[in-house]
């Protein structure tokens, strides 16, 4: 029989008393960890599996429960936090509540009816939450993928400029951790739906760096508005379509800090898109970034240093013989001249897998030009 989880609740509190005694009064129906700590509590909500409760006594040396709660909600902002406090805390804690997002603060002494049932109603938030996040989630990239396959059959290249800033961005997002990747992810898979109605040749005539009339550089100037401007009618996209708004300039500072950093990641990974279409070298990522206007932060352009940098070179190879990661450097169409993958979108294993059902319906041709990783090239 299948052992059931019980739902994990983080306690810290100083006095190891109390915290001995927390653990005897929840066995059996919560999956107890214990901090002494604030700092002890950060590296717990850090490094372990997710907590569904986060919860802490106010009075502690050095980092108070307020703290230690609002550090946890950048961390972790799923996990619901609750507030142990004594009499003499609550005009202070009461004052905490809305800057940490506290779900609930108990009066010390607690007892154990008490005690569970607080944690019963806030493992029920977290679980709303959890289901609510998952759908919107799994329901937008459902959404994203229709419009970004809309894209790519009405404008080819500007697919394949959101299609590398999505790589771009999710390589970054594997070193800077942010909470809510989709929200990053989404802004770049929708960036540059804005460039429809672009004709291709102004794209063309900007890339090589070419004049370009008023009107000309007004069209390329609006596109991120424009495309804002759709994307915010989408339910729950509204820090999304203000990513793509502020794409191309410094959003505002009074921005979620959301809106700031993924605008700064995405106007990082256009740049070195852009570059990349001049057909530039992208081995030295830091210095083309480094001269942004807006500036990007270094720890962003960290983020960024080896991006694409175990590319080997380019091969011509058949469906068959296509690895994830892999990066396209031929437009696929059918037979019938349907855009399928445009140059430059890197293989997912959803990606390979639709080649191969497309091949063995012959509606495409191999075999294909790819560019490849240095793993790749090794064992070749």
């Amino acid at each position: 029989m299948t052992e059931i989880a019980h739902p994990r609740v983080l306690c810290v509190d100083d006095e190891p008393n109390v915290l001995s005694a927390m653990e005897r009064n929840l066995f059996g129906e919560f999956d107890v960890t214990t901090a002494r700590s604030g700092e002890a509590g950060l590296d717990a909500v850090r490094w372990g599996t997710p907590f569904a409760v986060i919860m802490s006594d106010m009075r502690m040396p050095g980092m108070d429960g307020a703290t230690f709660l609002e550090k946890t909600r950048e961390i972790a902002p799923d996990s619901v936090r609750i507030l142990l406090t004594g009499q003499a805390d609550i005009e202070s804690s009461i004052a905490a509540i809305n800057k940490g997002a506290i779900f609930r603060y108990l009066c010390k002494p607690c007892s154990k009816e008490e005690l569970v049932l607080a944690l019963n109603d806030a493992v029920g938030q977290y679980q709303l939450v959890r289901l609510e996040k998952e759908l919107l989630e799994t329901t937008l990239s459902a959404s994203v993928k229709t419009m970004t396959e809309v894209l790519a059959m009405v404008a080819p290249w500007a697919f394949q400029r959101s299609a590398f800033a999505q790589s771009g961005v999710q390589h970054a997002l594997k070193k800077l951790a942010w909470p809510d990747e989709w929200i990053y992810t989404i802004a770049a898979a929708l960036s540059q739906i804005g460039c429809v109605g672009i004709p291709i040749d102004i794209v063309q005539a900007d890339a090589a760096q070419r004049p370009l009339s008023e009107e000309e550089k007004k069209l390329l100037e609006e596109h991120p508005n424009v495309a804002a401007r759709l994307v915010t009618n989408i339910p729950r996209l509204e820090k999304v379509a203000d990513i793509i708004r502020y794409q191309m300039t410094a959003a505002p500072v009074d921005a979620p800090v959301e809106v700031i950093r993924g605008a700064q990641l995405l106007h990082a990974t256009l740049l070195l898109e852009r570059h990349a279409a001049r057909g530039l070298s992208l081995d030295h990522p830091r210095e083309i970034l480094r001269g942004a206007h807006p500036a990007i932060p270094e720890y962003i352009i960290k983020s960024l240093t080896d991006f694409r940098a175990n590319l080997a070179g380019i091969r011509t190879v058949r469906i068959g013989e296509l690895k994830t990661g892999w990066i396209i450097d031929e437009d696929i169409r059918t037979n019938n001249d349907l855009m399928v993958l445009t140059k430059g979108h890197e293989l997912t294993d959803t990606e390979i897998s639709a080649l191969q059902r497309l091949l063995s319906l012959g509606a495409i041709e191999e075999p294909i030009q790819v560019c490849v990783t240095r793993e790749a090239e090794t064992h070749s």
